[in-house]
């Protein structure tokens, strides 16, 4: 590899900036603001996103600190007005800096840590915007004909065409639904529907061969280039890709006017140092980790390239080594990678390459200079592009198309990505097909670990005003659900309907389980038909691979569950009341409730007791005070001397009676709420018959997601806050 091309020397000099810039950044923290609320200007700059009655992004305050700021228009006029001044405009706004709301768990979405890493001092949650201020800045011009080029996209092109153009034209994703990005994802082709290195270079040597054939001088072409490439990194919006891309490119061009061959590792280099001094926080950005990742990948393979006899074989080779190279950053930002792209990219890296992107762009250009004979070619194309959107989709149907060990730990990863360095150094000097093992033993190992874990782990979701529980057996034998948290949904107006809506299942529960390397989920158990213990279902069953699902009986005549029926097709259903149970290992489940199949609400809830050896833990659902009644007169024996009690109906005053309490006597209780949630969950009087009882209790509110470990009898518990 490069170490012995180009000298031990450089590699050391790589290493050590790589690690004195990652070290520098770790100690750099953006400068504290102090003040509790804030008015003047604040300038987006391009970085914002309008979603339903929602602006929010990062923005620079008039004394040129970063913020992550957010407001929420009051009516579709206010809308109206932002989304015409944007992005050539300034705010004149007032309001106020927030603490930022800590993640649920170790894999959601964590605020804190996305501002640190973008270099923004807080989070200002703007209360009104009074004014909108004009601004002609050359860069304010730049973003407002980006604006208008994708509003000429969406007017010009076909409905159906106008996201895609819009994506591989201008960066612009936001239209993407969430369906389609799920099938990009599962075919591991979504750095297609994007600007990349590639896609630059394709324009670049576009633009010079036509100003060659357009009797420009040679010299005068590059330095045309050099001189529209940074505008073309603007109107691409700027993704990591197309800057380093476009970076590269420009130190190639200008090598070559000063008659200087640069090799490719000394342009990737140069590069980075450019980003890093400019931008410091871009080594955060998973674009940037990826894009830098696959082209260290590719440009110190050449040698396994050069051998390759074919193109095709050749495009295999360099999807392979993608692959590889990013496996280990891919697990650990995503949590799992598609096993298919390997072979996938093959056929659609040509295809996008050679007349997916060209189609386009010759579209964009016959939209402008003559519509008549671009709608004659959206006649044509129209219909083989929905042909290839149905092959893409056929594809992404077939199972087990995704490896998903789950999220390694730091050290971990670093671990899997130096086996992957170690396999291109030995295959560089002669391949054998056993050096895949130095990449294939580190990956099965990692696949293996949860399958070597002895422990029973018990997780209580913090999916904020619901309910969210997931049982992992010793081995994973198997794993369980019982119920997936949700939102209640009202109508609103139009203006405030979001294209992508908080999801407790796919924002939370799914993060979760994927995080933690699990893909299939044995049994899902909804415990009653209301949405925030149900509504997020219909998420894991479009992630995950849902093998049984049990539901309280009667309740598959609601709404809910008529809506969920939709997406739960391949499921084995079934309906159990009190008795029913199984056996797994060493772990016994048993239902308490309910006793009839008639379905009238909370106390038909679905309750489950689990025993492995003497831990017991008893999940209620919204079991209120008479459903409590018929389980203390019917399993008191089985009641006493509870390890952990899910508390019922969130601790609802209509819930956890002094009876129930006293026969359970649980170790440990946990409440399931949202903070300052509107119902004013648990009912001081339940927490003070728990104080009375001197029974502990936790509340997910507080503590966030509580993890429950036992080994051997021994219980461990771990809380994210």
């Amino acid at each position: 590899m490069f170490w012995k091309r180009e000298g031990a020397k450089l590699f050391i000099h790589i290493l050590a900036i790589t690690i004195c810039v990652y070290m520098l950044q770790e100690q750099r923290v953006p400068t504290v603001i102090t003040a509790a609320a804030y008015s003047g200007e604040l300038d987006f700059a391009g970085n914002y996103t309008i979603d339903g009655d929602s602006l929010r992004g990062f923005a620079e305050l008039a004394n040129g600190q970063k913020v992550y700021a957010a407001y929420r228009f009051k009516d579709a006029e206010e809308k109206a007005e932002a989304q015409a001044a944007l992005p050539a405009s300034k705010l004149v706004v007032a309001g106020v800096f927030e603490a930022v709301a800590e993640p649920s768990h170790r894999f959601s979405f964590d605020m804190a840590r996305y501002l640190e890493t973008n270099g923004a001092a807080a989070m200002l949650t703007i209360e009104k915007i009074d004014a909108f201020k004009a601004q002609h800045t050359f860069y304010a011009k730049m973003l407002q004909q980006r604006k208008k080029l994708g509003a000429h996209i969406n007017a010009s092109f076909p409905a159906e065409l106008a996201t895609e153009a819009e994506a591989l034209l201008i960066g612009e994703q936001r239209g993407m639904g969430i369906e389609e990005r799920q099938i990009y994802q599962t075919l591991g082709i979504t750095h297609l529907f994007a600007i990349s290195g590639l896609h630059v270079a394709i324009v670049a040597g576009l633009a010079y061969f036509l100003l060659v054939r357009l009797r420009v001088h040679k010299e005068s072409a590059l330095l045309l280039l050099l001189a529209m490439l940074p505008l073309y990194a603007i109107m691409a919006g700027g993704a990591p890709s197309v800057l380093r891309a476009v970076c590269m490119v420009s130190l190639v061009l200008a090598g070559k006017l000063a008659n200087i061959r640069l090799p490719a590792s000394s342009v990737l280099l140069g590069s980075f140092l450019f980003f890093v001094i400019w931008n410091p926080y871009a080594i955060y950005n998973i674009g940037f980790q990826l894009s830098y990742g696959a082209a260290f990948g590719i440009i110190y393979s050449r040698q396994l390239l050069a051998r390759c006899r074919s193109a095709f074989e050749q495009g295999l080779l360099i999807t392979a080594i993608s692959q590889m190279t990013l496996y280990p950053i891919l697990l650990f930002h995503f949590y799992e990678i598609s096993i298919s792209a390997f072979a996938v990219n093959s056929l659609f890296v040509p295809l996008y390459t050679l007349v997916i992107l060209p189609v386009n762009l010759l579209a964009l250009g016959l939209t402008l200079v003559f519509p008549p004979a671009a709608n004659a070619l959206f006649f044509i194309y129209a219909p083989c592009r929905e042909w290839i959107g149905d092959g893409m989709a056929w594809l992404a149907s077939w199972p087990y198309q995704m490896w998903n060990p789950g999220r390694p730990a730091p050290w971990l990863a670093m671990g899997l990505l130096a086996s992957v360095l170690l396999f291109y150094g030995l295959a560089e000097k002669r391949f054998r097909a056993r050096q895949l093992l130095i990449v294939l033993v580190p990956a099965a190992l990692f696949t293996a670990m949860p399958y070597l874990d002895p422990a029973l782990k018990v997780t209580f979701l913090d999916v904020g005003q619901g309910d969210s529980a997931v049982i992992e057996l010793p081995h994973r034998r198997a794993v369980y659900v019982i119920d997936t948290g949700g939102l209640l949904r009202f109508g609103t107006e139009e203006f405030r309907q979001k294209e992508r809506p908080f999801e407790i299942g796919r924002q939370v529960v799914v993060p979760y389980l994927k995080g933690n390397g699990i893909s299939t989920v044995d049994l899902l158990v909804l415990s009653h038909a209301d949405a925030d213990h149900a509504e997020g279902a219909d998420e894991l069953f479009k992630a995950l691979q849902i093998r049984n699902l049990h539901l309280t009986p009667g309740s598959q005549t609601t709404p809910l569950m008529q809506e969920l029926a939709k997406d739960a097709g391949e499921a084995k259903l079934s309906y159990p009341t009190s008795g029913s149970g199984w056996t797994q290992g060493t772990t016994r489940f048993r239902y308490l409730s309910p006793g009839d199949a008639e379905y009238s609400g909370n106390d038909d809830s679905l309750v489950l007791l689990l025993e492995n050896s003497g831990f017991r833990a008893l999940f209620t659902g919204d079991l209120e005070l008479a459903g409590e009644k018929k389980i203390v007169e019917a399993y008191s024996g089985e009641l006493a001397g509870l390890t952990i009690l899910k508390i019922g109906h969130h601790g609802s005053k209509t819930s956890s009676g002094q009876e129930f309490l006293e026969a359970a006597m649980p170790k440990l209780s946990i409440f399931s709420t949202g903070k300052d949630n509107r119902y004013g969950h648990p009912n001081p009087d339940v927490v003070g018959r728990f104080q009375k009882l001197n029974l502990p209790v936790l509340n997910t509110a507080e503590s966030g997601t509580i993890e429950v470990e036992v080994v051997d009898g021994e219980v461990e518990l771990r809380k994210m806050r």
